[in-house]
């Protein structure tokens, strides 16, 4: 089976809430860089919520469309790019096709520059920045990742159009496995 990162909808924003509050205490300092408690991502994610336009979601999902991994685009005048991934889910390559996929659509719309923020211990991460020629420097115990991406090419859009395409197809194999999804529940 192939693991698929697809874009998360707007109006699925409210799974990125979920998804956090489940990761495992030692995922979440991280992912954060210090204990978060559920009130702060409850906080993180209204605005998120409130603002998607300022925010760029990619999933990859169980069979029960639950999130078990996310990449996190931050727009801005500086974009910051975030991952996480469930305890369960780590070590098996998710992370990496994540950051291939916000890599690949940040050099699609032509956003080539931005910043990573990490603890120096998380190995993972770092190693992946290394492997996408994002350059590194620690202070105070932790990482940032300074992100300078080459211009696209030809080669960058089809990418683009495939892996959207590919998301789609997947998210609608799922959802058509689960029926009673497309009927909403009477109150």
């Amino acid at each position: 089976m192939s693991i698929i990162v697809r874009r998360v909808l707007p109006n699925e924003y409210h799974k990125y809430r979920s998804h956090l509050k489940l990761l495992d205490t030692d995922s979440k300092v991280l992912r954060f860089g210090s204990h978060i408690s559920d009130e702060v991502i409850d906080k993180l994610c209204e605005k998120i919520e409130s603002s998607p336009s300022d925010h760029v979601l990619f999933c990859v999902e169980d069979d029960k469309l639950n999130f078990i991994a996310v990449g996190h685009i931050a727009l801005g005048q500086e974009p910051e790019l975030a991952f996480s991934v469930h305890r369960a889910h780590q070590r098996k390559g998710i992370g990496a096709l994540l950051m291939d996929r916000c890599v690949n659509w940040c050099r699609a719309h032509n956003i080539l520059q931005g910043t990573m923020m990490c603890l120096s211990r998380n190995t993972a991460i770092k190693r992946l920045c290394i492997k996408h020629n994002i350059q590194l420097h620690t202070e105070s115990g932790e990482t940032i990742g300074n992100i300078k991406l080459s211009t696209p090419d030809a080669t960058t859009f089809i990418q683009e159009n495939i892996n959207s395409n590919l998301g789609i197809i997947d998210y609608l194999s799922k959802r058509t496995m689960l029926l009673w999804t497309f009927f909403p529940e009477k109150p």
